[in-house]
């Protein structure tokens, strides 16, 4: 009896040694029941980007980002905001960057973020958005009388950006962005006190940037009094020239001249200004004599129906119309365009009128003449 309980003894004695030193090898981390460690993601590195640099204006593109330790998950960051990044391997991204990205001149971050465990944001590649040397295409309007007041040049082209600026003869004006093709600039009335030619162009900052070639703007002499007559007609060139039909039953004449065969375009817009003019105009172009050509002209609205005033031109591509024209749509457009193409070399005339024959003062409107010598 006395045997069996030492027995009993040294057997729990046993045991409990046993389960002792599983305890402390659990503690000292041995054996296989521990948990295994979660995975760290790798902090990424970006080395080079390509391209490295666009034009303000640019479509959107593919960057192609280079570097190491870049995961499936890996995202690419443009100034600190995602962009959709495909995964090439641990040492390329791609990423989508569209064209509202590089809309204006300056630098981008561009930067790798690898997500938690780990991870983290890598250092920072300048991507350069340099502005393009702008493009002038043409101004409006491109004359003036000497003597006009403050007015808005319109100046229209590509590769304009926020920071494009409007030159005269080289020096700045106060501009307002409207579009990549349209720039809008204040000129006083000191730009034009004088008659001559003001070389406009557009200055781009950089980086990138530069000049665009330059558009004259002709700053012609006052009319003397009316030019009511052919005798006392305005001279003008190609270019948009404002005026007006004022007082009562007044009348403009414009001479200019043409090349044989060469189209000649002529165009008044009034109720298309902003703001509107109530000029309801009517244009003819008459020769040397004062006579208006029965052929030689595309006129949008002859010959017209004199019941339904509808359209029944046959041949509306053909310059064989009458050279005078009231709307340019019935109804819709009710400024008035010729299309002129002369037979023989010389100076020829456009006559402006008020249909309704009541101008009054601020009738206003602007003649854009193309196509001319």
């Amino acid at each position: 009896m006395q045997r069996t309980t030492r027995r009993i003894r040294f057997e729990r004695l046993a045991a409990s040694a046993a389960m002792g030193l599983v305890l402390f090898f659990s503690a000292c981390g041995g054996g296989g029941g521990g948990a295994t460690p979660t995975p760290q993601n790798p902090a990424p590195g970006v080395a080079s980007v390509s391209p490295s640099s666009a034009s303000a204006g640019d479509a959107a593109f593919t960057l192609t980002v280079n570097g190491a330790s870049f995961i499936s998950s890996s995202e690419v960051r443009w100034n600190g905001s995602n962009r959709t990044t495909t995964f090439v391997s641990a040492t390329q991204l791609t990423a989508s960057i569209p064209a509202s990205d590089v809309e204006s001149a300056g630098n981008a971050s561009v930067t790798v973020f690898n997500p938690a465990p780990g991870g983290g944001t890598s250092g920072a590649v300048t991507f350069e958005i340099a502005g393009g040397v702008p493009i002038l295409t043409s101004l409006s309007p491109s004359a003036a009388p000497a003597g006009t007041p403050n007015f808005t040049l319109t100046v229209n082209g590509s590769g304009f950006i926020s920071a494009s600026v409007v030159l005269w003869k080289g020096s700045p004006r106060t501009t307002a962005f409207v579009s990549n093709s349209r720039l809008d600039a204040q000129i006083p009335a000191s730009d034009v006190a004088t008659t001559g030619t003001a070389q406009v162009t557009v200055e781009t900052p950089p980086p990138g940037g530069g000049t665009s070639g330059s558009l004259p703007f002709q700053i012609i002499a006052a009319p003397s009094g009316r030019n009511d007559t052919r005798a006392t007609a305005t001279p003008i060139s190609n270019g948009t020239i404002p005026a007006s039909i004022s007082p009562y039953g007044d009348e403009d004449f414009y001479s200019f001249h043409a090349t044989a065969g060469n189209t000649v375009t002529v165009e008044i817009f009034a109720r298309r200004l902003a703001p509107p003019s109530q000029l309801d105009s009517a244009i003819e172009i008459v020769d040397g004599s004062g006579t208006r050509p029965t052929t030689g002209c595309r006129s949008p609205d002859h010959p017209r129906d004199p019941i339904t005033f509808a359209e029944i031109d046959p041949t509306p591509t053909d310059f064989d119309d009458e050279c005078v024209n009231d709307d340019i749509n019935l109804g819709v457009i009710q400024d008035s365009r010729l299309e002129f193409k002369p037979n023989a070399t010389g100076t020829y005339y456009v006559h402006v009128v008020d249909l309704r024959g009541d101008g009054r003062p601020d009738l206003n409107y602007n003649l854009t003449l193309s196509g001319a010598d």
